[in-house]
């Protein structure tokens, strides 16, 4: 099956170029460079070495069998027969053999191959849907993948800024402590606070290998090789309502499928119906008469089965309960949906608002709080405590607007996989 080379998409998530890794194709490990990875080409790693596609495509030739298989007539069957040998009396040795050789063709009624192809053809349409969907679902896994790794990577960078920031503080207070001007208590909580942020990088380091080796895993790459990413999360000013996203949910992938089924099931109510009406057969031959010094006669023949008790009427029955069931499954999973669709709505409006208060508000605010009592300090108005608390202080509110965004992201990802428009139009 051809693996789709996607080209970026103008998403509310990212904000990505694409560029060529310039490595050999079929190779995914041979596509990692010492470049930061952006998210349409960690897509596109995804979507040339997922097996999902090799098995679709395997299925897809065999339905393809099938619809060959439907289109085919009976073969008609060779017969021979022989009869009044080695009898006794009139039948006695072979003086009365009679042997019949001929042909029996059944002849399909109601326009049976053709509706028996359309069955096959419509199911072998189904393939075309479930290769967008899957499409969309690899796209869905990476971008998640994708997000945690870039979320994990930035979490890792803060974390080694504090580290930094609070060696240099134990430096300057055990400075201050040799030179009598701070306390030893002083020391032993600088000291404490190193400690605890090498414990905290190191915790940021094994969760940014393990969100690598995730994304990886998707690439077919096991062990995950070194690499970075790259790209940024945007936070929109607006988020669309969610009567905006209801009104596109009947022209998505998941709901626009269910009216494949229905034709599919529509053409197995039709060849159920067709089967009611029975086929003929035929039977032509010749028959040779061994008396009297041997005679050719031709026999011809016909047979319709009677359908006294067996008008298929079981089967066409469950045909139509099946087809008149697609639109209530159709109408449970568009429940679904809706409730999927407010779930994560409901959390995006809460995410945005988190990071939005965050960055616009509270960042600002903790970081005119810490120039402030670095100044202090500077002038001996203020101690090395003041100064480690209030960039504690800023550095928490920063991983809180990591994990705002981590939530934000998720739930448009969640978002844009329900609300997907459906490409193919049959």
């Amino acid at each position: 099956m051809h693996r789709p080379k996607l080209l970026s998409r103008n998403t509310l998530l990212f904000l990505f170029s694409i560029s060529s890794l310039g490595a050999e194709p079929g190779s995914a490990f041979g596509q990692i460079g010492p470049e930061p990875i952006e998210f349409d080409q960690a897509l596109q790693l995804a979507l040339d070495n997922d097996p999902r596609y090799d098995l679709l495509a395997e299925r897809r030739d065999a339905a393809e069998g099938q619809v060959e298989q439907a289109g085919v007539r009976p073969n008609p069957v060779v017969g021979a027969e022989a009869e009044n040998f080695l009898g006794t009396g009139p039948v006695s040795g072979v003086k009365a053999l009679e042997v019949t050789l001929g042909v029996t063709q059944v002849l399909e009624t109601a326009d049976k191959r053709r509706l028996r192809t359309e069955v096959e053809r419509q199911r072998l349409a189904s393939f075309d849907w479930e290769a967008e969907q899957l499409e969309w679902e690899i796209e869905s896994e990476v971008r998640e993948a994708f997000v945690a790794v870039l979320l994990a990577q930035q979490s890792v960078g803060l974390r080694e800024m504090q580290l930094e920031l609070a060696e240099r503080s134990l430096s300057e207070t055990q400075r201050l402590v040799e030179e009598a001007r701070s306390p030893q208590v002083e020391k032993t909580r600088a000291t404490l606070a190193v400690k605890r942020q090498e414990f905290l990088l190191r915790q940021s380091e094994r969760d940014y290998e393990s969100s690598r080796a995730v994304l990886a895993a998707l690439w077919g790459m096991v062990p995950a090789p070194d690499f970075r990413v790259q790209g940024e999360i945007v936070l929109e000013e607006e988020i669309p309502s969610i009567e905006e996203l209801e009104a596109v949910l009947p022209g998505t992938v998941i709901l626009k499928r269910f009216e494949s089924d229905r034709q599919q099931r529509q053409a197995a109510l039709e060849l159920e119906e067709a089967r009611a009406t029975p086929d003929i057969e035929l039977y032509g031959g010749a028959r040779y008469y061994n008396e009297d010094d041997g005679n050719l006669g031709f026999v011809a023949g016909v047979a319709v089965p009677w359908p006294l008790f067996d008008r298929n009427q079981g089967n066409i029955r469950s045909a139509r309960a099946e087809l008149r069931s697609v639109e209530y499954e159709r109408e449970a999973r568009r429940r679904e949906l809706l409730l999927a669709l407010n779930e994560n709505w409901r959390e995006l409006q809460s995410a945005h608002a988190d990071a939005r208060s965050i960055e616009v508000d509270l960042i600002p605010a903790a970081r005119e709080t810490l120039e402030a009592t670095e100044e202090g300090y500077r002038l001996g108005r203020f101690t090395q405590v003041a100064v480690i608390d209030s960039r504690q202080e800023l550095f928490a509110l920063r991983e809180s607007y990591l994990e705002a965004l981590g939530r934000y992201a998720q739930a448009l990802t969640a978002i844009k996989n329900l609300t997907r428009p459906a490409t193919l139009t049959r």
